[in-house]
Formats: structure tokens, sequence, C-alpha cells
């Protein structure tokens, strides 16, 4: 196994170990704070009810004290008795008077009453029960006391108290802490191994995406990431990875068409300049068929320099370099210069060269680069016109934007190739083919312009025959 590959498979591991613990983690911390909440609960619970049973306890063993006025001993032997029927040695009561001093307790020898005290607060609040938990010595539970301020019918100030030992409920409370921490110690190792699996189900589709993108290169691009189907995060990334392999795709072919669309122009020229080398080499020459090759040559040498130079401006663009030099432009005015240069090569070949010129316009822009984009556009119209044809060139604005309409009335382009004229070194395979000249870049050295002033180009075929070429750019401040 490679470095490389271990450095993912631990990646994998790490992130599997992650997702287990934390998924465990939050199991076993939410679990935790559940059993916290139930045994608080539970706390709460036990203790209300022990209350409420000291109370109910308290006003019965009033009635008992109420029916021995001024026997105390009698008293006491009649509540031991009672509480001698009880089958768990757990609740007692007392009899103190108005100081705290006992005077009656179930207890023979009674640690709780000697324990006790009454609260220093309870003067602000004397006829409202009281109820206390204490310790006491030796003990291994503590008591829960229900205490009340009364007066006996005999006319004493009293305080009568209930005390119950609180073991049972210790225990039960001990009981559920057990069952709690059994718990869980099951939730953990159910939590991590759940945890465990959930990590491998989740991480699963992340491997395959691994896998597949380790697949992918130069010579496999057409590979994609699969989809699970169940749109989430997961589905969502591959979706994404799966746009950007396209546009990579083709990227890739744009820049593969192009390598070999150039090398194919630039064989050509090179070829003719070899040729016309080796024909004259071949034997004497004089110097007036010398200077014929030395012409052609240059016309060759002519033709790539302005491949080098339209692939160079292209490759700026690609690269995203701002191709343009901005100024305030009068856009009628630069059209209107470039319709006077061609107007000389359209009465040569026959066409008719039209400019209808509106009101001055503005743009933010590059004018060489205007003159060159509205140069080429013209010219293709009339190298495709036949001769008693007009090519029209209107330039309007409307909405903050201008447009240039050129339009030439020679043979159109067939709808299955409109797509593809802005491509570059593409040419239509009927009218607008090689032996009209060019590299097939002009249109797309025109878009190029187009887009880079903020506009774009767009190529239609007329509707009485041949073609419309329309051109937006945004307007400037006049």
């Amino acid at each position: 196994m490679s470095s490389d590959t271990k450095k993912h498979s631990s990646r994998r591991r790490s992130i599997g170990l992650r997702l287990t613990l934390w998924s465990a983690g939050v199991t076993f911390v939410a679990a935790a704070v559940l059993c916290l909440v139930l045994y608080a609960g539970l706390h709460y619970s036990l203790q209300h009810e022990v209350d409420a049973f000291l109370e109910g306890e308290v006003r019965e063993f009033l009635g008992t004290v109420n029916r021995h006025p001024g026997n105390d001993p009698g008293l006491e032997r009649s509540i031991r008795t009672e509480l001698g029927t009880r089958l768990h040695h757990d609740l007692a009561f007392r009899l103190y008077d108005a100081a705290g001093r006992l005077m009656v307790s179930s207890e023979p020898d009674d640690a709780v009453a000697q324990a006790w005290r009454p609260p220093a607060d309870w003067e602000n609040d004397p006829t409202a029960f009281r109820f206390e938990t204490i310790r006491v010595p030796n003990e291994a539970a503590p008591f829960r006391l229900c205490s009340l301020r009364v007066k006996t019918a005999d006319g004493r100030s009293c305080i009568a108290q209930a005390g119950y030992r609180l073991d049972r409920m210790i225990a039960s409370l001990a009981m559920f802490r057990r069952v709690c921490l059994a718990g869980l110690g099951l939730a953990l190792v159910l939590s991590l191994a759940g945890g465990r699996i959930m990590a491998r189900r989740s991480l699963r589709p992340v491997q395959t995406l691994t896998e597949t993108a380790r697949r992918i290169d130069g010579q496999r691009l057409s590979q994609r990431v699969p989809l699970a189907g169940t749109g989430d995060e997961l589905d969502l990334l591959a979706e994404t990875i799966n746009r950007m392999l396209d546009r990579i795709q083709d990227h890739v072919r744009q820049v593969r068409q192009f390598t070999a669309d150039a090398s194919h122009e630039l064989r050509t020229p090179l070829a003719a300049l070899r040729g016309a080398a080796e024909v004259a080499l071949s034997h004497e020459r004089s110097v007036a068929e010398l200077r014929t090759v030395l012409v052609e040559s240059v016309e060759e040498y002519d033709r790539l320099a302005r491949i080098a130079e339209d692939l160079l401006l292209l490759a700026r663009a690609d690269a995203g370099q701002d191709i343009l030099r901005r100024e305030r432009v009068r856009l009628d005015q630069a059209v209107a210069d470039v319709v006077d240069l061609y107007r000389p090569l359209a009465e040569e070949a026959g066409v008719e060269l039209t400019f209808e010129q509106g009101p001055h316009i503005w743009i933010a822009g590059d004018r060489g680069r205007l003159r060159q984009l509205a140069g080429n556009l013209i010219d293709n119209a009339i190298k495709y016109s036949p001769p008693g044809r007009p090519v029209e060139v209107r330039l309007r604005t409307a909405n903050g934007t201008a447009w240039l309409d050129i339009t030439d009335h020679g043979p159109g382009i067939a709808p299955e190739q409109l797509r593809h004229v802005f491509d570059r070194f593409y040419r239509a395979d009927d009218a607008r083919c090689r032996d009209r000249g060019g590299a097939g870049l002009g249109l797309a050295i025109c878009r190029t312009i187009a887009r880079a002033h903020g506009g774009d180009i767009s190529l239609q075929n007329a509707p009485d025959h041949g073609a419309v070429v329309t051109v937006s750019l945004p307007l400037g401040t006049e």
C-alpha cells in the first residue's frame, strides 16, 4: 500500500472514529441527563410522599394527645402500643413543650429527640408544618421530621412531631442509581456499536466518492460520482463534484480541440513556406522568381502573425487578464470610421455597404478593440454577400444598451451550425468555408471583445436570406 493510500485510509479511520465517539458521547450524555432528571424526580416524589404521610400522622397523633389530657404517661403507653403493631420500626411520635424539651416519645431511648432543636425562625410562622431532614450519630439512615406547634385540650402550648426513618427511601434511590449505572453502561456499549455502524454507513458514500475521484484522470474524464438518491448533503456534494467534472471535461476538450486546431492552422502556412523554399532551392532561380517566392512567403508570414496575435488575445482572455484599454469612446464614430475603411473593399466586391447612424453613443471601452470587433463582422459580411446585394450596418440604443446590427444577404448558415459559429477554428461546411480565407477565429475574437466590454454577441439567419449579427454593449456616461 502506497503512503498516499495509507494516509487516506488513516483519515477515513480517524473520521469514522471521531463520528463513533461523538455519537457515543452524545448518547451517553443524553442518557446520563435523563437518569439525573429521573433520579431528581424520583427523590422529590418519594420525599413528597413521606412529607404527606408525616403530616397525616401528626394530625392523628394530635387526636391521641387530646384523648389523654394531662396524662403524659398514659399518652406515651398508648402511642408505643399503637406503633408496636407496625411491621417496620420506622415511625416515631414526640411531644415537646414550648421550649423544645421532650415530654412524650414513642421511643424508649430517643436519639433523635436529643439531637433535635426547634428552628430559630419558627416564630415567623408558628402555625405551619415544619419539615426537615436530620442525621443522628451512629444511625445509618437520616430521619425526616414533621413538626407543628399546637395547643392541647388541657391548654398547654406544645410541639407535636412525627419522625420517619428514610432507610427504605434511601434503599429505593440506591437501587435506582444501580439500575441507572447499569443502563448507562449498556447505553455506552450500544451507542459505541451503533455509532460505529452509523459512521461506516455515513462514510460509505464518501469512500465511493474518493475511489471514483482516484480513477478519474485525463483519459477517464467521463466518469462521474454515483448518487445515493437520498437527497442529503452527500448527494449535494456528489452533484457539485459532478458539475465540476463536467466543467473540467469541457475545458479539457476545448483545450485539446484548441491545440489540435491551432496546430492544424499553423501547419498550413508553415507547409506553404517550406514548400516555397524547397522549390526555390531545387535549382538556380532568377531574381524575379526569388522575389515572387519571397512575396508569397511574406503573405504567409502575415497570416502566421495574425493567427499568433489572435491566439494570444484569446489566451489572455481565458487567463482572466484585462484585454482592454478603457476610455470614453464614441461608439457611433468608431463604427462610422470602420464603415468608411471597408467601403472600398465592398465596392470592389460589388456590395453596397450602408450605415444607419443615430445620435451620439458613448460607452466605456477600448476604441481599438471596438474597431477590431466591427471590422471583423463587416469583413465577414462583405465576404459572404453576393455582388449586387447590400450589407447593412445599424446602430441603435434601448434600455441602457447599445445595439450594433450587421446584416448580409448571403447564403446564411445551416440551423445545426448556428450554435458552433462562435467556436474557435470553426467554419461552416458549405458557404462559409476555408476558401474564403481566415483561420476561423474571427467570430470567437468578436465574442471575446464583446464580453470583455460587459456585452454579448449573437448570430441568426435573416428572414429573407442571409445572416444578422447583433452585438450588445452597455452604455457609458455621456
